[in-house]
């Protein structure tokens, strides 16, 4: 199913370069997002190895998935179980302290060392991968590691569900960002009726009316997977907040030039 979802993805990118607003360079960049860090060429991702890079060559921001070990630590990795990008699937994070798991896959990051090395530098979106419903302790421990950040300024929290979020009763709903994928029209409805901060979606799916819509209600808005130079034009030209992508490291060489053009 990723498979399918990354070439449609990657079809959509090449659809939409012809559409209002990609030949045109954006005259206020929007902050670029490395999604799990700039990851490939042989850097996995969700590791301080990629978020490194993203801190060396200026990225605005990074989003990274967090998990709760048995023993309830909040770590960063993308699914349920190690198997991508460790190969190891009998791992499942959630049936395993956080000791054991460091000494099988040291490369899973912590959310403390996340915080204390990027906090400030690196605007953090943090996904949320599972309900406070199932794991009670989980907005504690995770508001209690981002303690020394303040919402909306250093991070936001992300969830594909916006209930995810509803525990999180001492971070500000502005902070929320409800993430759709093939729902637009139901997580709008959702985000409009929670008063959560903002939304974030495919580029190709937000359409210009639903962007308008949640602009006019005063909240943020993120589109990805964007690819290539001429999707960030286009979603720059249509005034997002922020701009998700796998392919950090092709768009901010371009990203940079100009920013550099409009500064002189």
């Amino acid at each position: 199913m990723a498979n399918v979802s990354s070439y449609l993805n990657s079809l959509a990118n090449y659809l939409w370069a012809l559409a209002p607003g990609s030949c045109t360079p954006p005259s206020i960049q929007p902050r670029l997002i490395a999604h799990r860090g700039a990851h490939g060429r042989g850097i996995k991702e969700n590791t301080l190895k990629a978020f490194d890079i993203c801190l060396q060559m200026g990225v605005w921001g990074i989003e990274l998935d967090i998990h709760l070990t048995r023993d309830a630590e909040p770590v960063i990795h993308h699914d349920p179980d190690c198997g991508q990008p460790f190969n190891r699937p009998d791992l499942i994070i959630a049936d395993t302290n956080f000791n054991t798991l460091r000494q099988a896959i040291p490369d899973i990051p912590h959310l403390d060392e996340v915080v204390a090395r990027y906090g400030g530098q690196l605007h953090l979106m943090l996904e949320i991968k599972s309900s406070w419903r199932d794991r009670a302790e989980l907005p504690h421990r995770i508001t209690e590691s981002l303690s020394s950040l303040t919402p909306v300024k250093d991070y936001h929290l992300l969830s594909l569900v916006p209930d995810h979020l509803e525990g999180f009763s001492q971070i500000p709903p502005a902070a929320f960002v409800d993430v759709a994928e093939t729902n637009t029209g139901e997580i709008i409805r959702q985000n409009l009726a929670l008063g959560h901060g903002a939304v974030a979606g495919s580029f190709a799916l937000i359409t210009t009316t639903n962007l308008r819509q949640l602009q006019q209600a005063g909240k943020q808005v993120g589109t990805g997977m964007v690819e290539n130079h001429a999707i960030l034009n286009r979603e720059a030209y249509r005034g997002v907040d922020w701009i998700f992508t796998d392919h950090i490291l092709s768009l901010l060489p371009e990203a940079d030039k100009q920013h550099k053009q409009r500064n002189r």
